[in-house]
């Protein structure tokens, strides 16, 4: 791990345009031993931003670039303190704790070098790749991202961390493998593409204030897991933002007794304010998303919920997989639950359940007749006729090539 030098660099999750100075003048010492020091000066990454362009720039829902962490410093932001990181999670893990000692009151960045990152698995009992670092009541987050950019780093395996305080990671493709923040409070993970982004409340402690931004899970799966999944095992959850997110479902297989949805709420514990904002979500084989009966302050804002049989337009059921036997999947399944659910701005295309506490300038596709203690529902009958070319023109495709031109500073 070293202090940036006076070079010309890659941006942040892009090319940084020549001439751009990051810091000082790197160590003598060989870089096994080097120690990294504060910056002597304040110091930007990135003089400016080309700002996302493409089909994904226009998208109504999901990803578009515009998204950004909250309390988490940009390139053209002023740092107090930069560092690089070798590609390894010991010494990310190392550059966090030094950045973080160092900029408590201010802004602080660690960049990772291109490199390979192994992973132990997404499951509660995996190893952490990453934990027990960063501290609360940070005056900002600490930035984590590759040096030279989205794809600059590659991962082997599906990754945990665990028990990590004030950090935004942003721009690391985990994908075909999948994340799992636990017991973590202040943390962002975003502008990532991945199979599964994963939150739990586990026997680390409780889990507070965490932000999925931007991230996208672009591919249907034939498995009998839910998609994503938020849970408490012994500590509560309180406060979990899916921001500008895209979810594709996944389809349990022909002859599964599974439950298969594609954001579930479950636990021993409390699970309360879910925020789902400008997010798309396609239903997996049973619904969408589905609270569990501790959750409360589940908000959907500005969101697209797809069922029914309309996410067959763009996800067809593959081969082996269980041909919708218990019905067509309702886009939000909240029956038996009382004053969870709200909405504001949002549309669900397919079944609504449950009896909602609020519901603002929101449409349906099906009956409005959804019971709601404030406002309600319109009814449009024709988004249960939208097609292919409907949700390419509202939901692009992410696809790679999309995603970098909304992704680059």
């Amino acid at each position: 791990m070293a202090e940036l030098d006076r070079r010309a660099a890659l941006l942040l999750l892009g090319a940084l345009p020549a001439g751009v100075l990051l810091g000082c003048a790197p160590d003598a010492a060989p870089a096994a031993r080097a120690t990294p020091r504060p910056t002597p000066k304040t110091t930007t990454l990135a003089t400016s931003g080309a700002g996302p362009t493409g089909a994904l720039a226009a998208a109504s829902y999901g990803p578009n670039g515009t998204h950004w962490p909250s309390r988490t410093p940009r390139a053209t932001d002023t740092f107090d303190v930069v560092v690089e990181a070798d590609c390894t999670w010991a010494a990310i893990s190392k550059a966090i704790a030094y950045v973080d000692e160092r900029s408590r009151d201010g802004a602080g960045a660690v960049l990772v070098k291109p490199g390979t990152l192994p992973g132990n698995g997404a499951g509660s009992s995996s190893a952490p790749v990453i934990q027990l670092v960063g501290s609360s009541g940070r005056a900002s987050r600490v930035l984590v991202a590759p040096r030279d950019g989205i794809g600059s780093i590659t991962h082997t395996g599906s990754i945990r961390i665990d028990r990590v305080k004030g950090v935004s990671f942003v721009g690391f493709w985990t994908h075909p493998n999948s994340v799992v923040l636990t017991s973590v409070e202040d943390v962002a993970w975003a502008w990532s593409k991945g199979q599964a982004f994963n939150a739990t409340a586990g026997k680390g402690g409780p889990l507070s204030n965490v932000e999925f931004v931007e991230c996208v899970t672009p591919d249907a799966k034939l498995t009998e897991s839910d998609a994503w999944a938020f849970r408490t095992a012994g500590n509560v959850l309180d406060g979990v933002s899916v921001i500008g997110c895209y979810i594709a479902p996944s389809y349990k297989p022909a002859g599964s007794t599974a439950h298969c949805d594609t954001l579930q709420l479950s636990g021993d514990k409390a699970q309360a304010n879910i925020t789902l904002k400008d997010t798309v979500l396609f239903a997996s084989t049973n619904a969408g998303f589905i609270p569990s009966g501790l959750a409360k302050n589940v908000m959907f804002d500005g969101s697209l919920l797809v069922a029914g049989d309309r996410m067959l337009q763009r996800y067809p059921v593959p081969a082996q997989a269980n041909n919708f036997t218990s019905g067509a999947p309702a886009a939000v399944n909240g029956s038996g639950t009382r004053g969870i659910l709200s909405s504001r701005g949002s549309t669900f295309i397919g079944i609504v359940r449950g009896e909602w506490a609020s519901v603002q300038s929101s449409t349906i596709s099906g009956s409005a007749s959804v019971p709601v203690a404030s406002g309600g529902f319109t009814s449009d009958p024709s988004l249960a006729k939208i097609d292919a070319a409907w949700l390419e023109r509202t939901v692009p495709v992410p696809s790679d090539d999309r995603l970098r031109a909304i992704w680059a500073l």
